[in-house]
């Protein structure tokens, strides 16, 4: 069984669109046709210093992600399962036409914008914490009222998120406890943390104007780290400022027969998560990465 894997936002590079948007008819008409707030070529297919902006990485990734994915389709190569890590999630709901490009870039600008708007010069971060026990992160992390567990990615690295001055004295005390690197992350602010739960709520109310299909291959999601016949809605809601599942999702996933996975978008971070979870579990798996 095949499963398709969208990243999320982090690892934009300069005119990341840019041989996409010059080489392929489909990508430049989608890009030429884009109905948003912002000119996409000036910041994904010229240079620009926006491109880590979440405002426009979102979509920036999701267009990129979405491209590709067809690009596969037309090549004869199908998902069986999809998932998406953070906004990747919305890629894979439109791929298993859930909602469509369209529908999915308009809830994509607000959810970007109310995670700016949230976020920005708050004094938030989020640090990956490398080799050291989830369970033993969860303890650390019980110490601190605004420190949570935003990502669980893999066996070698759990994510941190919340109020910069507990996450530095969080992560210190992970050290301590035998974590070998804390990583800081060049982010706004503590996505999928408990200080966006107020903020989920406008997202809700972005969400309640649009109508979603049921998948038509079963989605993942992150907030429950496996399939779900839970509203979609609330399911988007709550993957706002709760952990990410990854791990779960790929154990399950490989339990369901999931043998080989397409990582598809820009960087390759999950492509290293699931070969990690491939050899602690001492499974033999298929990563492509496109």
């Amino acid at each position: 069984m095949k499963a398709f894997v969208f990243t999320g936002q982090g690892n934009e590079y300069s005119q990341m669109a840019k041989e996409l948007y010059e080489n392929n008819l489909f990508a430049k008409e989608l890009i030429d046709k884009l109905n948003i707030s912002f000119n996409y070529k000036d910041i994904f297919v010229k240079e620009s210093d926006l491109i880590h902006d979440t405002r426009y990485s979102q979509i920036g990734n999701f267009v990129i992600s979405t491209i590709l994915a067809k690009l596969l389709n037309d090549k004869g190569i199908y998902a069986d399962v999809c998932t998406g890590l953070s906004l990747g999630e919305c890629t894979a709901l439109c791929y298993s036409k859930a909602i469509n490009i369209d529908d999915s870039i308009s809830i994509l600008e607000n959810r970007s914008t109310i995670m700016y708007e949230t976020l920005y010069k708050k004094d938030t971060g989020m640090y990956a914490i490398m080799f050291l026990n989830a369970e033993k992160i969860e303890e650390i992390v019980k110490q601190f009222d605004k420190v949570w567990i935003a990502n669980y990615n893999s066996p070698d690295q759990v994510v941190i998120a919340g109020d910069n001055k507990q996450l530095e004295k969080c992560s210190n005390i992970c050290t301590e406890s035998g974590a070998r690197k804390v990583i800081r992350l060049d982010v706004i602010g503590a996505f999928h943390s408990g200080l966006l739960k107020e903020s989920s709520m406008k997202l809700k109310d972005v969400l309640d104007k649009y109508s979603f299909n049921n998948p038509n291959i079963p989605v993942y999601y992150n907030y429950v780290g496996n399939k779900s016949n839970d509203d979609i809605k609330e399911l988007l809601v709550n993957q706002l400022y709760n952990s990410v599942k990854l791990e779960q999702i790929i154990l399950n996933m490989i339990n369901d027969g999931v043998d080989e996975f397409y990582v598809i978008g820009v960087g390759k971070s999950i492509d290293n998560f699931i070969r990690s979870i491939a050899i602690h579990n001492k499974l033999k798996l298929k990563v492509v990465h496109i």
